[in-house]
C-alpha cells in the first residue's frame, strides 16, 4: 500500500471513530430539565374537593411559593370552617413534578406542574382522604407571607 492509501484508510478509521464517539455522547446526556424551583413562585389560588377522613371535604385559598422551596397557605376549610394560616415546603423535579409537605398536615401532596408555571394540580390519596385541586397563579407576587 502506498502511504496515501495507507494515510486516507487511518483517517477514514479515525473520522468513523469519532463520528460514532459522538452519537455516543448525543444519546448518553441527561434529559432537559423544564422545571425548577423557581417556575413554582408566586401566588396562586385554588378550589379543593374530595373526602378527608371519609368525609366530604372542600377548600379554597391562596398558594404563596418563593421560588426557593418555601409555601404561605391562606385558605379556609369545611372542617374547621374558619380562615387558617400554615406553612410548608415544597419540591420541583426538571420533569414538572414536585411535592409539597405542609405543617397542618403529615401528608406530602404531589403535584404536576405546567413548564410556564402557570398552574398546577394534584390529587392526594392517603388512607380516607381522596381529594383534588387545580391551582392557577394570579400574581408573580407573595400575596400571603410566612412569618
Amino acid at each position: 500500500m502506498e502511504k496515501t492509501e495507507l494515510f486516507t484508510a487511518a483517517l477514514c478509521i479515525l473520522a468513523a471513530g469519532v463520528s460514532f464517539m459522538a452519537s455516543a455522547a448525543l444519546t448518553q446526556q441527561p434529559a432537559e430539565a423544564y422545571c425548577s424551583l423557581k417556575t413554582l413562585k408566586g401566588s396562586y389560588s385554588y378550589a379543593i374537593q374530595g373526602y378527608r377522613g371519609g368525609k366530604p371535604y372542600a377548600s379554597s385559598g391562596l398558594y404563596s411559593f418563593d421560588g426557593s422551596g418555601k409555601v404561605a397557605i391562606l385558605y379556609t376549610s369545611s372542617i374547621e370552617r374558619t380562615q387558617l394560616f400554615t406553612t410548608g415546603t415544597y419540591t420541583v423535579d426538571g420533569n414538572c413534578s414536585g411535592s409539597m409537605t405542609l405543617a397542618a398536615a403529615t401528608v406530602v401532596n404531589n403535584f404536576y406542574l405546567s413548564p410556564t408555571g402557570d398552574s398546577f394540580n394534584f390529587v392526594r390519596v392517603s388512607q380516607d382522604d381522596v381529594i383534588g385541586t387545580e391551582a392557577r397563579r394570579v400574581s408573580r407576587k407573595l400575596i400571603v407571607k410566612g412569618p
